[in-house]
């Protein structure tokens, strides 16, 4: 009988530990439904080297990428960082991405970097951005307005980690939602 107790006191410990670690995980303080960039961010994670010249390497979205970054000091960023960043110990680089949309992008990270989007010579504004210091995979999500059909460059600058997951993912926003076709309006 003793051994049945502490068998179910393990169970029910078990089971406490993990809904305590699920609410506790800083993945659920994201005020967003961040539900797509986990998604992505779970996945696999392709390694790319980031460049820190014109020659930048280009990645897809909705998938997640490790990218390997370099001394800031020695990237020759398309556009000046719109937030100044000290050199020292900072980490650095640039990919290029496809965006087959117009409408409102993520840019998920695993570190505190400063995040740019660069159209052509100049800095796409941000819209918004939250992080979230519980959470790891992603950290840091930062929303851009990004035009269709359009090759833009990310910028990564003021960190201090080589090395970063990095997701770009479309928002999903009610008008692209289709209402079921048997739906009457009023």
């Amino acid at each position: 009988m003793t051994r049945h107790i502490r068998v179910f006191g393990y169970l029910v410990l078990a089971i406490a530990s993990t809904a305590f670690g699920q609410e506790t995980d800083g993945c659920a303080h994201f005020s967003w439904d961040v539900s797509h960039e986990l998604a992505v961010m779970k996945q696999a994670a392709a390694a790319v080297t980031a460049a820190s010249g014109s020659d930048a390497p280009m990645i897809q979205v909705d998938k997640p990428y490790e990218l390997k970054l370099t001394a800031q000091a020695g990237v020759k960023y398309l556009v000046s960082p719109a937030k100044p960043t000290l050199s020292d110990s900072a980490e650095g680089g640039m990919v290029r991405f496809h965006t087959p949309k117009a409408g409102l992008y993520r840019v998920s990270i695993t570190t505190g970097h400063w995040i740019d989007v660069v159209d052509g010579d100049h800095l796409v504004k941000s819209k918004d951005f939250q992080d979230s210091r519980g959470c790891t995979r992603p950290h840091k999500i930062v929303e851009f307005e990004l035009p269709a059909n359009k090759d833009l460059t990310l910028q990564l600058s003021g960190g201090t980690e080589a090395t970063i997951t990095v997701a770009i993912t479309p928002v999903a926003t009610a008008a692209m939602v289709k209402p079921p076709e048997d739906l009457t309006v009023h």
